[in-house]
C-alpha cells in the first residue's frame, strides 16, 4: 500500500493515481498517472507485464478503477483490463467521488469475482488530501468553483472563511433531478434565500435583502441563492452553473456581513 502511495506522489497532474502490482508477496511492477502520457495508472503497471503475469496478482491502486462510461470508449475502462487480466484482489485507496464514476469500479470488479479490499484508514486520509486538485470535496476554503458528486443522499461541504480565518458555514446538495434540471440547496433552518433577480454575483450589493428564509433552494441553471444561518457573521453566495446525470458544478462567494 505504501508503496503505491509513493507512485501516487510522482503524479504532476490530477487526478493522482499511483499502482502497484503483486503475487506472492513479490512486486511485478508500478505505475502513476502521467508515467505514460493519455494512459491511466493501472494500465501503465499492468502493461509492463506478460499476460501470463498478470494472472493472479493482487493490484494497489490510490484511486477507484474506472469504469467506461460512453458506448463509443476506445480504450477499455481499467475496471475491465484488470478482470481481462485474471487478476485475484485489489486494494483501493479512495473511491473515485466523480458522480459517473464512484463504485462503479468497486461494484463492477465486486460482480467479476474479483476481491476488492481498502487501504488502512490513514493512508486513505493522507491520499484523499492529495489525489484531487482541491483537496478534501468535503472542505472548501474561500471563494471559487467546484464540480461535485451528488449520488445517494448527496453531499455535505463546509465552506471556510479563508485560510487564516476559521469561520465556517455547511451547506448540502441533494435530490438531484437532471431530467428536471434541479438540485436542492440546504443548510439550517431559514438560512437559505433565493437571490430573485440576480444573475450575478456583482448584482448583489448587499445579501441581506432577500426575503423568504427556508432550509432549502430547488436551484437550477443560473439560480443564485443565499446561505446565511442565523447568528453567522458572514454569508454565501451560491450559483449553480451546470448540472449533469451526477454531478454539479456551481461557485460560490464568501462575503462579511455589513
Amino acid at each position: 500500500m505504501k508503496l503505491a502511495v509513493e507512485e501516487h506522489l510522482k503524479c504532476t497532474e490530477f487526478p493522482k493515481v499511483g499502482v502497484v502490482v503483486a503475487k506472492e508477496g513479490e512486486l511485478l511492477s508500478t505505475g502513476f498517472r502521467g508515467e505514460v502520457p493519455n494512459l491511466h495508472a493501472e494500465r501503465v503497471a499492468l502493461e509492463k507485464l506478460s499476460p501470463s503475469a498478470r494472472i493472479g496478482a493482487t493490484v494497489f491502486t490510490t484511486l477507484e478503477p474506472c469504469v467506461s462510461i460512453q458506448p463509443s470508449q476506445v480504450i477499455e475502462s481499467c475496471a475491465d483490463l484488470i478482470i481481462a487480466s485474471g487478476v485475484r484482489e485489489v486494494f483501493v485507496g479512495v473511491l473515485d467521488p466523480n458522480g459517473t464514476i464512484y463504485s462503479q469500479g468497486f461494484r463492477k470488479l465486486l460482480e467479476n469475482g474479483i476481491s476488492v479490499k481498502f487501504f488502512q484508514r490513514k493512508l486513505r486520509e493522507a491520499i484523499e488530501e492529495e489525489t484531487f486538485e482541491y483537496g478534501v470535496i468535503e472542505k472548501v476554503v474561500g471563494s471559487g468553483k467546484r464540480r461535485v458528486p451528488v449520488v445517494g443522499s448527496g453531499i455535505n461541504i463546509t465552506v471556510q472563511f479563508s485560510e487564516a480565518d476559521q469561520r465556517s458555514i455547511d451547506i448540502s446538495w441533494g435530490s438531484l433531478q437532471p431530467i428536471h434540471g434541479c438540485v436542492d440547496l440546504l443548510s439550517n433552518n431559514g438560512a437559505v434565500r433565493i437571490a430573485s433577480g440576480a444573475s450575478k454575483f456583482s448584482d448583489i450589493s448587499d445579501p441581506t435583502v432577500f426575503r423568504f428564509p427556508s432550509h432549502f433552494a430547488r436551484m437550477k441553471k443560473g439560480m443564485i441563492a443565499i446561505v446565511q444561518p442565523k447568528g453567522a457573521t458572514f454569508c454565501i453566495l451560491i450559483k449553480l452553473i451546470d448540472l449533469f446525470e451526477k454531478d454539479i458544478y456551481f461557485q460560490w462567494e464568501v462575503r462579511n456581513l455589513p
